[in-house]
């Protein structure tokens, strides 16, 4: 689960930066009063620094996020089962690698021929548990594909349509930059807003 979180953060990093359309002559207005008043903000304690751009945790959405908490288990069942299944037929064809390996020792077969389709079904099995794994694994993979699209789509969604009430110049994961202060912090009310949709889906 949690290279799957990585994974999604990396996906999402790109798409989570809002540029207004005015970004460029904005920048060049105010990107050195913003930093300045924030860290005289910072200073004097202030609760809500001037800065236009903010920032989310994704680490800490991917965790409060209920529809990613649905995904990332019911894939983890998914895998446990490939694993189950994986332990039980490695048992099966160990028992069945010693049980012709005791024939030969005790000498039951009565001749070459019958050994060697004894030891020929023990490959077949073998081959046709490595085609079924791969295929399984292959089905998880894909899987997992399809849940970092899923979780990127639904963030990106939640915070354009958050941004679309704001209009923030931009919001950025917090693993962008070195510091931010905590005050332009907005993972909470992105959080609310795809829990809300969760609830919203299911009712």
């Amino acid at each position: 689960m949690k290279r799957l979180s990585l994974t999604v953060k990396t996906l999402i990093a790109a798409a989570l930066v809002l540029s207004a359309s005015s970004c460029s002559e904005k920048a060049a207005e105010t990107t050195t009063p913003a930093a300045v008043e924030t860290s005289e903000a910072g200073n004097a304690g202030e609760a809500a620094p001037k800065s236009n751009i903010r920032y989310i945790d994704a680490d800490s959405v991917i965790s409060a996020y209920t529809l990613a908490q649905q995904l990332f288990a019911e894939q983890q069942r998914e895998v446990n089962k490939v694993q189950q299944w994986h332990e039980s037929k490695q048992r099966e064809l160990q028992s069945l690698a010693n049980s012709i390996s005791q024939k030969q020792q005790n000498n039951v077969y009565l001749s070459q021929a019958s050994m060697e389709a004894d030891v020929q079904n023990f490959q077949k099995k073998g081959e046709e548990a490595d085609r079924y794994l791969n295929t399984q694994q292959q089905r998880l993979t894909n899987s997992e594909l399809q849940i970092r699209a899923r979780l990127s789509d639904s963030i990106t969604s939640a915070v354009r349509a958050y941004n679309a009430t704001r209009g923030y110049d931009a919001i950025l994961l917090r693993e962008a930059g070195v510091y931010f202060n905590p005050a332009l912090d907005v993972t909470g009310e992105i959080i609310a807003i795809l829990n809300s949709r969760v609830q919203g889906e299911k009712k």
